[in-house]
């Protein structure tokens, strides 16, 4: 059975790594500020430092600021050459984020006894979902019982810090949730939008987040899907068809934004099509379960967020509601350090 896991900027996060949006603007808006004074102007960082008070927290929220600046700017109507500006300037952001990354995991103190606890993850599987929904993952189980299980991790970091940590862990064991004639495989872990050292993307969905002031070869260049085709390294291929074979999907760390709609556009088409349920982790330092109206609330809020950036039909919005597990306050391939056990 299949398996899939798709991480994003949380997963970082929890490990101690400084990888949020919010670092990145910190740090970057000392630097401009220096650059500036000795000419350099990007016009993606003029707009977005003289907003000292923005309220953007995840990634997403910077690339929808990246597509709303092309149409909001009125320089871009008529000139050809700050439209080719913009797209230099962008290509400059994406550096200047590289640059930072890698002084975050420069930074990053490597301890050979850690490992990633994904026998205790694939474990609480069914002990982390609502005791409503348990039901549903004991189904998919029973129906795929006489088979190893096998787990795939989609990525969306850029950093390498997992794939490090991965290489030191356990990834084979005896399954928990069958007998133990089978066993789970965990396989290495898949860059969706590239690494630091190759293939990068950032970027927003579609052509409806960028001005149609932009040529169609100029707007290929800010959309996700369009500049990893343009890798030829057939990660689209790849990735979807990791998704469509998938029984379970669990999503951790990650803010399903906007910018990702292609992404969670094909893990609701082939959770209707097949009935696979999708867990998502939704992080609450210090969660309060004590208020059940507040509680309800949060989970309605989860799934509409997965919802209304899934690009889904809204006559569909129930079935689909049904398939989505929210998980609130927990954490999930946690750090065990094999040197304590012992």
């Amino acid at each position: 059975m299949e398996i899939t896991y798709i991480v994003g900027n949380g997963l970082d996060i929890q490990y101690g790594l400084p990888t949020g949006y919010r670092d990145f603007y910190e740090y970057q808006a000392s630097i401009y500020t220096v650059e500036k004074e000795i000419g350099r102007v990007n016009y993606i960082y003029e707009a977005l430092f003289a907003d000292s008070v923005n309220e953007y927290e995840n990634w997403s929220d910077f690339e929808l600021f990246v597509g709303q600046l092309t149409k909001d700017d009125d320089i871009f109507i008529t000139d050809e050459v700050n439209r080719e500006k913009f797209l230099e300037d962008f290509i400059d952001v994406i550096d200047d984020l590289r640059d930072y990354l890698k002084l975050v995991e420069e930074k990053f103190v490597f301890n050979d006894r850690l490992e990633i606890g994904f026998k205790a993850t694939l474990s609480n599987l069914m002990l982390d979902v609502p005791k409503k929904n348990v039901s549903q993952i004991s189904t998919v189980l029973k129906n795929n019982w006489i088979e190893d299980d096998h787990v795939n991790i989609l990525t969306l970091n850029y950093t390498s810090v997992f794939d490090k940590l991965f290489k030191q862990s356990e990834t084979s064991f005896y399954n928990m949730h069958k007998n133990n004639n089978y066993r789970t495989y965990i396989r290495e872990p898949i860059h969706v939008h590239g690494l630091l050292s190759f293939g990068t993307i950032l970027g927003v969905n579609d052509h409806e987040q960028i001005s149609d002031r932009f040529s169609e070869a100029q707007r290929e260049d800010l959309i996700k899907s369009k500049i990893i085709s343009s890798y030829r390294e057939n990660w689209e291929v790849r990735n979807e068809g990791i998704i469509k074979q998938s029984k379970i999907i669990v999503l951790y760390g990650v803010s399903i934004g906007a910018t990702d709609k292609y992404l969670w556009n094909q893990i609701a088409k082939h959770s209707l099509s097949n009935g696979v349920p999708i867990i998502i982790y939704h992080y609450v330092k210090n969660f309060d379960a004590g208020n059940p109206l507040r509680v309800k609330r949060l989970y309605k809020a989860v799934e509409d967020k997965f919802i209304n950036n899934c690009g889904m039909d809204s006559s569909k919005e129930k079935e689909l509601r049904e398939n989505i597990i929210t998980v609130v306050g927990k954490t999930i391939f946690n750090l065990v350090d094999e040197g304590v056990k012992e």
